[in-house]
Formats: structure tokens, sequence, C-alpha cells
């Protein structure tokens, strides 16, 4: 049904009655019973019953304005969501509970996505492959035996398998970027700054080293979640707004072959 569809054909579905937000979740719900167990990409799941219910008020409600209306999303699990655990992967946060979402979280939230639950992450975020002592690896889409890279492989692993329309990562040094490759998907580290995040102790004249960022099968849909959450929060001194949207953005051949590209092939410059 809604196998080869992209996220802009769901949303008009939904619009337009075609299909319900219910019969959305149900059938991510399905996909994630059937794949995640061998796949663990998401580790964290609100009950089944209560994401039904939820997608039903919202059918009901029928925010048909809110780009993310009924969009079902796991969160990666370094980031807050209030009724979720942050664990970071790590035994000693195993009950850690938020009291408060982490800015981003807000948005999509409000631009009308549902949370379903978190995605694996590397323990504390740290390192290449997506793996911690809490919940184990996340295996390749393509090959359960091997990586998926890291540290949002749980993220990458879940959208390339199509259970989810796309998802929140964070990259510091490749952390959506590797395993979106690993993947054969799309994983995007946005200038700081551009997705606002919690940076208490941020000193202004540091540089940030990680950002938000995201991963989809295709750039659409990634700009369909892109423009939902960009833009700056009071909260965070370092988030900026955009006067465009990445919709609406569209390279001619000539602006394409324009483009340059930088190489740094060795940091220590020998």
């Amino acid at each position: 049904m809604l196998e080869n569809q992209s996220v802009t054909e769901i949303q008009k579905n939904i619009s337009s009655r075609q299909i319900s937000i219910r019969e959305v979740m149900e059938y991510y719900l399905d996909k994630i019973e059937k794949i995640n167990p061998n796949l663990n990409a998401i580790v964290l799941q609100k009950d089944r019953k209560l994401l039904i219910e939820e997608a039903v008020e919202k059918d009901k409600i029928n925010e048909i304005q809110k780009p993310l209306n009924g969009l079902p999303i796991a969160i990666k699990d370094l980031t807050d969501v209030v009724g979720f655990k942050t664990t970071y992967g790590f035994p000693g946060s195993k009950n850690n509970l938020p009291s408060k979402n982490s800015l981003f979280v807000n948005r999509i939230i409000d631009k009308g996505a549902i949370v379903i639950g978190k995605t694996n992450t590397a323990e504390l975020g740290v390192g290449g492959h997506t793996t911690n002592r809490l919940f184990g690896p996340t295996s390749n889409v393509y090959e359960l035996s091997k990586s998926a890279a890291g540290s949002s492989g749980g993220a990458s692993s879940a959208v390339a398998a199509g259970l989810l329309p796309f998802a929140d990562g964070t990259d510091q040094m490749g952390s959506c970027r590797g395993p979106a490759a690993y993947a054969n998907i799309y994983g995007f580290r946005p200038t700081p700054g551009l997705i606002s995040a919690d940076r208490t102790g941020q000193k202004l004249d540091l540089p940030i080293l990680t950002t938000p960022g995201c991963l989809a099968r295709t750039p659409n849909d990634m700009s369909i979640l892109l423009d939902a959450i960009v833009g700056s929060d009071l909260l965070d001194k370092f988030s900026f707004d955009l006067n465009h949207s990445f919709q609406n953005q569209n390279l001619s051949d000539k602006d394409f072959s324009s483009l340059k590209i930088g190489w740094l092939s060795n940091m220590n410059g020998k």
C-alpha cells in the first residue's frame, strides 16, 4: 500500500482522505514488528495500542495544514523525548527519564508528527559503529552480519528498511553521513545552529562540534523534515533562521556544474 510512496505522496493521501493516519501508523508498526527484531534499529517503542489511539485522534482533528501530520518518527537515543527514556545506550543511564523535550523534538511534535520510539546509537554517541552495552548492535540493512556504521546507525537502518519515512540523527564527524552511506540513503549534517539544540554550557568562542542532522531515502523526503524543524529558538543562542525553503531549492545544470567541493586529505597537513 505505502511501500513505494514518497513522503509527499503519503502526505497528499492523508490530506485528501485517501488513507487514514491510523492506516499509515499500522503500516509502519507492522513493518517494525516484522523486520526490527533482526535489525535492532528501534530500541525503545511506545505500546502499539497507544500509538494507534494517537493516530485515530489525529484523524479526528484533521490537522492537514501541519507538514508532518500523522507521520511516525523515532528519535535517536541521545535526544530527550518526554515519555521515553534517554539512555545513550549506556547502562548507567538505563532509567533516565527526561522532564522535557529537546528543542527540535518540540518542533517535530508541533508540526504534527507522532513520536513512536527511539533509535539505537553508538554508546554515548561515540564511535563509528552503532553498538552499545545496553541494546547491542544495529545490523546493516543489506547484510545482518555487517555494521550499520555509527553513530546514527539505528536511524539509517530504520529508514532504509522502510520502518520510518525519515529520521533525525546527530553528526560530529560523520555520524549521519557514514550510516547513510552504509544504508544507501541520504544523510545530512547541517550548519550548526540551523536546527536548534540544547547547548547548555557551550561557550560562544568555542566551535560547535556536534549538530542534529537527518536521514531520508530521497532529498525530497529529507527537505520536508528539514523545513519543519529548522530555525532559531530563543533557548539556543547559536541558532538562526533561513529565508528560503529546502523544498523550493532547485539547482540548474549550470549552477550544479559550478559547485566546488573541498576535500581534506590529511588533517595534519603532511
